[in-house]
């Protein structure tokens, strides 16, 4: 379970000194503090799913969302999100693991995304294209189609084969959001690869 320092202190109300005994109850383990004003009091959740309570506004993209749909090889070790008007990178770091945040355009924030549930727990998660499209908006600016090529399949490893199984209406729809120039080079080569 999810919990705010408000409630836990609502919960001790009847110690002399809730904070102290939160701080103690902290201390236990019997709760676990993901950022200021927010514990968990499950040991058993999965780290992603604490990502869009650490900050939010938030959803699972980039690195993190391109690894769970397969699309790289590496495995990752950050819990990578997409954040809005934050206007830094955002890092935290608590016993779940750690969890980084960088903001994407407002037009595009909303769109591409699904649910992503366990137990009683869900989050959202950005699409495998809009996981591409976000991380191509953060990637460095690349000047051509060919260099793009480069930098999905060659740099940034992302296997080609997983990459012709999106859905190119909604890559393109998606990449329009963004005004990058990365991201107008992929909207050319998804034409060149659907001629």
């Amino acid at each position: 379970m999810i919990i705010s320092t408000e409630a836990l202190k609502l919960k001790y109300s009847n110690y002399s000194n809730p904070l102290d005994k939160i701080k103690r109850e902290s201390q236990k383990g019997n709760i676990i503090r993901l950022t200021r004003g927010i514990y968990a009091t499950d040991r058993n959740i999965s780290p992603y799913l604490l990502a869009s309570v650490i900050l939010s506004p938030s959803y699972l993209s980039f690195e993190w969302a391109l690894s769970y749909y397969g699309l790289i090889p590496e495995r990752v070790y950050s819990i990578t999100s997409a954040s809005l008007m934050v206007r830094k990178n955002k890092t935290f770091v608590n016993e779940f693991g750690r969890f980084e945040y960088s903001d994407i355009p407002v037009n595009a924030f909303s769109e591409g995304l699904t649910l992503l549930s366990e137990g009683e727990y869900s989050c959202r998660i950005a699409t495998k294209e809009k996981a591409i499209c976000d991380s191509l908006s953060k990637w460095p600016v690349v000047h051509s189609v060919k260099q793009l090529r480069v930098l999905l399949f060659d740099d940034k490893r992302i296997y080609e084969d997983e990459f012709l199984t999106c859905d190119f209406k909604l890559l393109t729809r998606l990449a329009k959001l963004y005004k990058k120039t990365n991201l107008k080079l992929l909207i050319k080569f998804i034409n060149k690869i659907n001629q």
